[in-house]
């Protein structure tokens, strides 16, 4: 993950089992992390720590992840410390 270009400016979409909702991940250059749900979007910040570890801030709680992969399709994060995983993949590698 120490190449950050293959995470800023792509519009990463949460892979959920809740196919009624389409959440979008924007990591902007600026640290502006913008996540759109729907369309409606609420604004959060992220910052990259080194050592794989990615801490992203919202209204309501700070989280800190690792990364278990990131390709030019594909970002996974698993919450530090759990066993959740948060599964991405890069909307324009997306068909449809």
């Amino acid at each position: 993950m120490d190449n950050l270009t293959k995470l800023t400016d792509q519009y990463w979409v949460l892979v959920d089992e809740n196919i009624s909702s389409k959440i979008v991940y924007i990591f902007r250059d600026n640290n502006e992390l913008l996540v759109s749900k729907n369309g409606q979007v609420e604004r959060a910040k992220w910052d990259y720590l080194g050592n794989d570890a990615l801490l992203i801030e919202s209204k309501d709680n700070v989280t800190l992840y690792r990364n278990a992969f990131l390709d030019e399709v594909i970002l996974v994060l698993k919450a530090d410390g759990c066993e959740d995983y948060a599964c991405f993949v890069n909307e324009k590698n997306m068909g449809g």
